[in-house]
């Protein structure tokens, strides 16, 4: 078990407690990983998975975490890929995947109690979902958790306004909670404009386009190999394969967590009057049905600067962000891998 002790205003840490205890009691044989730092933490999960780190050196049957949708990314970093399923006590800020999985959120010990069910039930207490891998040149650059190469997503990646939303929320001391986000968000929109990207796609599926003020599809050109490509300027760019990020931002409401699918949605150059009227619609999905905002089903996506990024006076492209975790620069490249996660849920 690996616990954040900041998480939820510090509640993570008596959590983590209370449920280690209620573990034990069930008859499980818990070793605490929680570690100093998040690159400690996430190098101690891994051996523990791998079998250096569990009890009597062998593999442990679940990884459980405790804390909020950033202590899933670290989780998933160890264990997507593997047979070791990832238990979640979500007493985070945002929690959106614990959400999504219709979790107990911000209840320890409702958590605790599922996650022993769960663990009776055997492979009945799983639920295989997909992640999204994510590769680019710009990983070791600052990746909390750590040290570089491809990194696991359980929710989405933001590429657009709602990454510099998230990086700003995370510098925020005040308020508490999910509010940051929405201090963040205003702060963000005040020096909003539109940027350049070029995004390309392998494995689409469909599109579906915002009808609220007539129907403009979102033009994709065919490449090579099945591939289909969009240049221009955009607001939003998210690959999510949740339908949920920044505590209950519903920025892919019709995304599933098991349809080996990722769906990217992208708002199109909306001026900064557009995006003040989009953002309150995100937290009901409402977004997707204005003319400008668009969702491409597929498989994976290449998120890089568009032709006009260099331009003198742009701002620079956000940074992106995934399960509020700094990621990396662009260019990034996003692939589902289907039901790549176990995730603990107590059959029902």
């Amino acid at each position: 078990m690996v616990v954040n002790p900041t998480a939820g205003k510090g509640r993570a840490a008596h959590a983590g407690a209370g449920v280690l205890a209620g573990l034990r009691r069930a008859g499980h044989d818990v070793v605490d990983l929680t570690a100093p730092d998040a690159d400690a933490a996430l190098a101690r999960a891994r051996a523990a998975v791998d079998g250096a780190g569990g009890a009597g050196g062998r593999p442990v049957d679940a990884l459980v975490v405790v804390g909020g949708d950033g202590m899933v990314h670290l989780g998933a970093q160890a264990v997507a890929g593997t047979d070791v399923p990832l238990g979640i006590v979500p007493v985070g800020t945002g929690n959106d995947f614990a959400a999504t999985l219709g979790l107990p959120v911000r209840d320890p010990a409702a958590a605790g109690a599922a996650l022993c069910r769960a663990l009776d039930a055997g492979a009945a207490g799983r639920r295989p979902v997909d992640a999204a891998l994510v590769t680019g040149p710009g990983l070791r650059i600052g990746a909390p958790g750590d040290a570089g190469g491809p990194r696991w997503v359980a929710g989405a990646v933001s590429a657009g306004l709602d990454a510099a939303v998230n990086a700003r929320a995370n510098l925020l001391r005040h308020p508490r909670g999910s509010a940051r986000y929405t201090v963040a968000a205003a702060l963000e929109l005040l020096r909003y404009r539109p940027w350049s990207y070029r995004l390309t796609f392998d494995g689409v599926v469909d599109r579906v386009d915002g009808v609220d003020g007539g129907r403009r599809a979102l033009r994709l050109r065919p490449g090579p190999a099945g591939t289909a490509t969009w240049s221009g300027r955009a607001a939003l760019v998210t690959a999510a394969n949740g339908p949920q990020i920044g505590g209950g931002i519903r920025v892919a409401p019709a995304a599933s967590l098991d349809d080996g699918l990722l769906d990217v949605l992208v708002a199109t150059d909306l001026s900064k009057a557009g995006a003040l009227a989009v953002f309150p619609s995100m937290f009901t999905g409402g977004h997707v049905r204005r003319r400008k905002v668009h969702v491409v089903r597929a498989r994976g996506v290449t998120i890089e600067p568009g032709p006009d990024a260099w331009v003198a006076g742009e701002r620079p492209l956000p940074v992106a962000h995934a399960d509020g975790e700094r990621l990396g620069p662009l260019p990034l490249r996003v692939e589902v891998r289907a039901r790549a996660l176990q995730v603990l849920v107590a059959p029902r």
